[in-house]
């Protein structure tokens, strides 16, 4: 009986996370004249601007550059605009959360799907330089195995962030501070050197190694060690499974902190 519940109970999760990602999704882009192409906006222009400096400053080495670039660019937005937008949920629904009995849950998956959803165009724009620049959009498909580790690990951070979130009221500052000195640490838009300080902090960083193993793959047609599949997988887990056991211990007081 219990397994048949918690069943039960997942399956509700996941019905009303769907459904209220929808929802938001839909809330977000209604009215806007561009639309779901303002998701594409924030990477594509840095993109534009650090490829433009680039060729003006005579930079190279990088196979297949702009794609390196751009691919490192739309995972950190993924995992950076998913992880920002947890930050404060809890207390951005707080009548919601004190007037009716709902899965807490739900709020928390249902963000992460909506971040896929948009994360989906930028895969789409992706797409269109790999064949723009030649590279066989066959390894696109890796991608997606990836990205379920990836939004594992997202989950599982917003689970942290989220309950963090309801007690701490500038916790969605402080986080911004924080992703934009990982956005300089990754290595996005520079090659690391293993002899560097900076190699041995991202050696730390788990969105480095999420970043490595889908440029291997997907860029450049490489197998990753199973010592780097197995910390991307484990990182993953570890994460998700340490989010869902903070919120669960804090869900219940969320209705008396809001």
């Amino acid at each position: 009986m219990e397994i048949k519940g918690y069943l039960r109970h997942l399956k509700s999760i996941s019905g009303l996370s769907l459904q209220l990602a929808k929802s938001n999704f839909k809330l977000r882009n209604e009215g806007s004249f561009f639309g779901i192409f303002w998701y594409l906006l924030e990477p594509l222009s840095l993109f534009l601007i650090i490829v433009g400096l680039r060729a003006m400053l005579g930079g190279g080495g990088i196979e297949h550059y702009p794609l390196y670039l751009l691919l490192g660019l739309i995972m950190f937005n993924f995992f950076s605009g998913t992880t920002s937008r947890a930050t404060s949920l809890i207390i951005s629904n707080a009548n919601f959360i004190k007037s009716m009995k709902i899965n807490h849950e739900s709020l928390i998956v249902s963000q992460v799907v909506e971040g896929i959803f948009s994360h989906f165009f930028e895969i789409l724009l992706f797409v269109f330089f790999m064949v723009y620049f030649k590279v066989q959009i066959i390894w696109i498909l890796f991608y997606f195995i990836i990205l379920f580790f990836l939004s594992l690990f997202v989950l599982g951070m917003s689970f942290i962030l989220s309950t963090i979130g309801a007690y701490v009221n500038d916790l969605n500052n402080v986080w911004r501070v924080i992703t934009r000195l990982l956005f300089f640490i990754t290595p996005l838009f520079y090659v690391l050197s293993e002899d560097s300080a900076i190699y041995t902090i991202n050696l730390f960083n788990p969105m480095y190694y999420f970043i490595l193993i889908t440029r291997e793959l997907v860029i450049y047609h490489v197998v990753p060690s199973i010592k780097l599949i197995g910390i991307v997988m484990g990182m993953s887990l570890i994460v998700f499974l340490v989010g869902v056991y903070i919120f669960e211990k804090f869900k219940y007081k969320f209705a008396e902190v809001v």
